[in-house]
């Protein structure tokens, strides 16, 4: 009976040794695996926190890129338009405007004369006026002034209300005789310029439109 005891009180400790053997072998297996998981947070955590400021820089590159090509554009446009002006303002240029006088070695002479509506109270002066109105007359005429050279008149004696007067042009192609600088053209200036007076300019109608008389020197 003894032996028999011995032998089960044997077996019972052998049991509970390998119970206790079996329990920590779970215990360590359990602790390895948590110990697993948590390292494999841990790097996924630190591999989040690496990559979300590379994920800033690349939009702030983005955002950067988009503004530089805007910018670009801007000032592409701006440039067309500069450019555009440019080419609008050389264009509207007239050629006729841009001319040199010492190539004007031709000439063309008109002489004439007309009636002012009474005498002049003072001849010189009032001969001095008449020829400071044709200068201003034909210097600002866009198609003459720029052929334009001068004007003077005469007059025939204090009682008269008769000036004769004499204009020149000077041009520098023959042709120009017959076109812009025909005795047509010219007359027409003149008496536009009568026909425009009004009393609020210079009082009273100086000049008798119908004694506008006007003949091409040669």
């Amino acid at each position: 009976m003894k032996t028999e005891n011995i032998v089960l009180e044997e077996i019972k400790t052998n049991l509970d040794q390998k119970d206790g053997q079996d329990s920590e072998a779970s215990v360590n297996k359990a602790l390895l695996l948590q110990s697993n998981n948590g390292g494999d947070t841990g790097m996924k955590s630190k591999h989040k926190n690496r990559t979300s400021p590379q994920n800033c820089l690349s939009c702030r590159g983005q955002k950067c890129k988009i503004l530089i090509a805007a910018i670009i554009v801007i000032l592409l446009i701006a440039v067309a338009i500069v450019i555009s002006v440019f080419v609008c303002c050389a264009n509207n240029v007239d050629e006729d405007e841009i001319f040199d006088r010492k190539t004007f070695h031709l000439q063309q002479t008109f002489n004439g004369s007309f009636q002012m509506q009474t005498p002049f109270s003072n001849e010189t002066q009032g001969l001095n006026d008449v020829q400071r109105k044709l200068t201003e007359l034909y210097e600002s005429s866009h198609a003459l002034g720029r052929f334009f050279s001068n004007a003077e008149t005469f007059g025939l004696g204090s009682e008269s209300a008769v000036v004769q007067y004499q204009l020149e042009f000077i041009f520098p192609e023959e042709e120009l005789r017959n076109s812009i600088l025909s005795r047509e053209t010219v007359y027409n200036v003149f008496r536009q310029f009568i026909y425009d007076q009004n009393e609020e300019e210079s009082g009273t109608m100086f000049i008798v439109p119908s004694s506008l008389e006007m003949h091409t020197m040669h």
